[in-house]
């Protein structure tokens, strides 16, 4: 078992050797499991990501795919050749092939399903039939299951011979046609008499879940329960699969990652997405924000007669400084997320930070564009037009170096930079953003 800290020194060491083209791993990576190889990975820009992909064995692939984030996974996928992708797809258990079919194209998803094993192909089409946000979708079918007629001396027998999975306490009980009849713990198969039926011991209680049930009342479930799994049965009964404590923290983990995202709207965003693709996303909330700000803009513009002279000035302001602090509090979110998972480092910080300037710049642009529009057909002013044109680009450019920077300087300090950085960032932005459009509308307009 890897430590956290095992973990970010591995990361630092691997990102070290990838910049200098020495494709190697350390020591300890040997015994990485498949969320520490995500981890990595995630931490990586889109070239040395792939670089280190390449050197992971085949049974490797399957469940670190399966563990990344969504985005990650899909910037992946998208550097390799479909063949590399059915190749890993049909070496996957169930539960992964699931999590990688999801970030596929409908048309190489299609093949690849009919391509499985009959079994394997009815397991991924009844996954699918449940949303992504139920566990039908993602339950476990690596489980331990008897029938009903087994004795407990022949299953005693059997488990001499077989090895059970991973978190399981309890013998799962079915009749013929695999509908769930109760549970045996371990432990009471050797004090029970030889010749006596599992179904007689069987327990048949509320410690059930259901394959609707969402995810988190899942986990919910499992952890209230005391017990290190529970079965997944359908509407009729019939047992679908197991959920345990295991995949319970794993959506406890997914759970507060995205809640801490979601504070800047930057959700799953990978940490070296493309930048078109960043700025894509993020410009639906700049747009929004946009919307916002003109409508202060126009409440401010009530007071026109009490601020006659600068009233276009007074009325632009709140545009300035709104669209720098969006900007800013983005790639702040991913800058903290990275900070406090470890994925984030002096050596890949110049690689996210040329990131980020170039999604400012490309939604600074964009947006300039929109707002110098609007202001020209409001105040018929071109000179105003140019100027806020300039002072957006500046500023959210700005914004987005901040973003980084705050943060960082203000761990090194010992500072919590979830609970200080937004409001250096706020102060910066609107600072800089009043300095260059009043500076700028002092020396063009007056």
């Amino acid at each position: 078992m890897v430590s956290q800290e095992q973990r970010e020194s591995a990361f630092l060491w691997l990102l070290e050797h990838l910049k200098k083209g020495q494709v190697a791993v350390p020591i300890i990576a040997k015994e990485f499991t498949a969320e520490d190889w995500a981890f990595v990975l995630e931490g990586l820009p889109k070239d040395l990501r792939f670089e280190l992909w390449k050197t992971l064995s085949d049974d490797k692939m399957s469940p670190v795919l399966a563990t990344m984030r969504d985005d990650s996974r899909e910037q992946l996928l998208s550097l390799l050749s479909n063949q590399n992708i059915e190749d890993v797809a049909l070496a996957s258990s169930t539960e992964d092939l699931v999590e990688i079919l999801d970030v596929l194209p409908n048309r190489v998803a299609k093949g690849l399903i009919k391509k499985l094993s009959a079994q394997e192909s009815d397991l991924i089409e009844e996954a699918l039939n449940y949303s992504d946000e139920q566990l039908g979708r993602y339950v476990n079918h690596d489980l331990y299951t008897v029938n009903k007629s087994v004795s407990v001396e022949s299953l005693l027998e059997a488990l001499k011979a077989d090895v059970l999975p991973a978190y399981t306490d309890s013998i799962l009980v079915v009749d013929d046609t695999d509908h769930y009849l109760g549970q045996v713990d371990i432990n009471q198969l050797f004090t029970s008499a030889p010749d006596t039926d599992l179904i007689q011991l069987a327990e048949f209680s509320d410690r059930v879940l259901t394959a609707d049930m969402e995810l988190f009342q899942a986990s919910e479930a499992v952890k209230s329960s005391g017990r290190s799994m529970l079965p997944v049965i359908t509407k009729d009964g019939r047992l679908l699969g197991r959920f345990s404590v295991k995949d319970a923290i794993d959506v406890y983990q997914e759970y507060y990652e995205t809640q801490l995202s979601h504070m800047g709207r930057v959700s799953d965003e990978d940490l070296f997405a493309p930048v078109f693709t960043s700025s894509r996303r993020r410009a639906v909330w700049l747009g929004i924000n946009l919307i916002t700000a003109f409508v202060a803009s126009m409440v401010i513009g009530i007071f026109d007669e009490v601020v006659a002279e600068v009233v276009a000035l007074a009325v632009l302001m709140p545009i300035v400084a709104s669209m720098g602090g969006i900007t800013g509090s983005q790639t702040l979110t991913l800058t903290i997320r990275g900070l406090a998972t470890g994925q984030l480092a002096t050596s890949n910080l110049r690689a996210l930070g040329n990131k980020e300037v170039l999604v400012a710049f490309s939604n600074g642009l964009v947006w300039a564009l929109v707002v110098s529009a609007i202001t020209s057909m409001w105040f018929d002013n071109p000179w105003l037009s140019a100027i806020i044109a300039v002072a957006l680009i500046i500023n959210m450019l700005i914004a987005a170096i901040s973003g980084i920077c705050i943060p960082v300087l203000l761990d090194k300090m010992g500072v919590d930079p979830a609970i200080a950085g937004s409001v250096i960032l706020t102060t910066v932005t609107d600072v800089v953003g009043f300095f260059v459009f009043l500076g700028s509308a002092s020396l063009l307009l007056v």
